[in-house]
């Protein structure tokens, strides 16, 4: 009898690990499926944005740049207002049409993140209706109110990319739902394809953007707006900190996406810039990339071996193309130390630019973005000043290992 209640009791602990590990892993399951839907609406999202930044620098770049305008001066202000030969007459209007057709790119991105995280889960009909939705985020459908005794449309707060994510969950697994609990005869099969089920979804589509998705998006970007600009410009640092701090510590890790994904969703609902985050994404990789080209001029040594002399370069150059992933080799060699200070150095050097005045809207850090900030030097200046911090302390730090036969470099 003993023995058998050892063996049910085996059992018992054995059964409540399986059903635990499988929880574990059901769990698991159902996060990385809501990643998978998540990043492949900005994944397609991304290349608009980028898109439109490119045409839109580009446009800056003829004005600004090429013919000398003061940045406080707008193209058709600078046509108007300042003497032009008739070939810059003709530069300026080709910038006005690159910006014009640029930054309405940007309009974009919020429906085709709706449109293809909603087509991840439910198929072609919810991309429509996510499509829909997005567009209905950014560009809110107002109540018509009678005002001093005219009736006229009032203007509603988007619910911009929180109402797009919102919708884009919401019809995908609406849609889904349709397909598999409506079921047809097979002769009815194009009618339930190509009518019901898309009229049922843009109806819901409808009715979930003006009635509840709207007022509560639009309440809760309120909210933070409010929240941010009653704190002014303290808020606007704390923010930042956080921003460069979590955008730095994992280089394109799980911490820097999340980071990314408020920070884009503020930034598209021109809530808040993204200066800090843009900042922190390339300075861990400059700073890096310099201690294992300035070490020997510094230290009269070198505090890297020629294999990570080379990997800096390359971090180097991937950090003015926007990619953060060539400082990967330089924490995993030492990230007990390596990360906090890039996470430090990152921290300094957005805070300093954000201090001082510099602004980019512009969800991108690669070099060609850079026209678009406002205040570019400050910009410059602050990446510059977190990477030489990275860069001194680190070799500083790895020359006193050396010295002290804690580390060989061959």
């Amino acid at each position: 009898m003993p023995l058998t209640k050892r063996t049910v009791g085996v059992k018992s602990d054995t059964t409540k690990n399986k059903n635990f590990n499988n929880n574990i892993k059901n769990s698991n399951s159902k996060f990385s499926i809501f990643q998978k839907h998540l990043m492949t609406g900005i994944s397609h999202m991304i290349p608009v944005l980028i898109m439109g930044g490119l045409l839109g620098a580009i446009s800056q770049v003829i004005p600004y740049v090429f013919l000398k305008i003061d940045p406080s001066v707008g193209i058709i202000d600078a046509i108007n207002t300042l003497n032009f030969s008739d070939g810059d007459i003709s530069l300026l209007k080709f910038a006005y049409i690159l910006q014009t057709f640029g930054f309405t790119l940007f309009g974009f991105a919020i429906p085709m993140f709706a449109a293809f995280c909603a087509n991840s889960i439910g198929g072609k009909t919810a991309l429509i209706c996510g499509f829909i939705g997005g567009y209905i985020a950014n560009n809110p459908i107002g109540d018509i109110l009678k005002n001093d005794g005219v009736w006229e449309v009032t203007e509603v707060t988007p619910s911009g990319f929180f109402g797009g994510l919102i919708i884009a969950f919401a019809i995908g697994y609406f849609v889904k739902f349709l397909n598999e609990k409506i079921n047809m005869p097979r002769n009815w099969m194009a009618f339930k394809t190509t009518f019901l089920i898309p009229l049922i979804s843009v109806i819901v589509t409808l009715l979930l953007m003006v009635y509840v998705i709207t007022p509560f998006g639009g309440f809760l970007n309120n909210g933070v707006k409010n929240l941010l600009e009653a704190a002014g410009k303290s808020g606007q640092i704390i923010y930042s900190f956080v921003l460069s701090a979590t955008t730095a510590f994992d280089l394109g890790g799980p911490v820097n996406k999340a980071a990314g994904f408020i920070a884009t969703g503020f930034t598209v609902d021109k809530i808040m810039p993204i200066t800090s985050r843009v900042i922190a994404i390339v300075t861990p990789s400059i700073g890096l990339g310099l201690s294992s080209i300035l070490d020997k001029y510094i230290v009269r040594r070198r505090v890297y071996d020629k294999q990570f002399a080379e990997a800096g370069k390359t971090a180097i150059f991937l950090a003015f193309m926007g990619i953060s992933e060539g400082a990967i080799p330089f924490a995993l060699e030492r990230p007990q130390f390596t990360i906090p200070l890039y996470v430090i150095g990152s921290v300094i050097g957005s805070l300093f630019a954000v201090i001082f005045g510099a602004v980019q809207w512009f969800p991108e850090s690669a070099i060609w973005a850079w026209p678009l900030v406002t205040k570019l030097g400050i910009y410059v200046f602050g990446i510059a000043i977190g990477s030489l911090i990275i860069a001194l302390v680190n070799i500083w730090h790895r020359n006193n290992l050396i010295k002290k036969g804690k580390l060989t470099v061959l």
